[in-house]
């Protein structure tokens, strides 16, 4: 049973270090608009997007 769980564990950790096609989508007094694609790991993505926020324009991950 233990075996399993470390299994899963691993193979979870793996699928969610992939690095991906994600969208950046930003939102302002105007309106909601898609920034970009950044082919990234999720957390490094949600990082990208989130640097490209302003005073008046938050941006995050789609």
């Amino acid at each position: 049973m233990k075996k399993i769980t470390i299994i899963a564990v691993i193979v979870s950790c793996t699928l969610i270090s992939c690095k991906k096609d994600r969208i950046c989508e930003c939102k302002n007094s105007n309106g909601t608009y898609d920034a970009g694609e950044v082919t990234a790991t999720k957390m490094q993505a949600k990082k990208l997007c989130k640097d490209l926020s302003t005073s008046s324009t938050q941006c995050y991950l789609k």
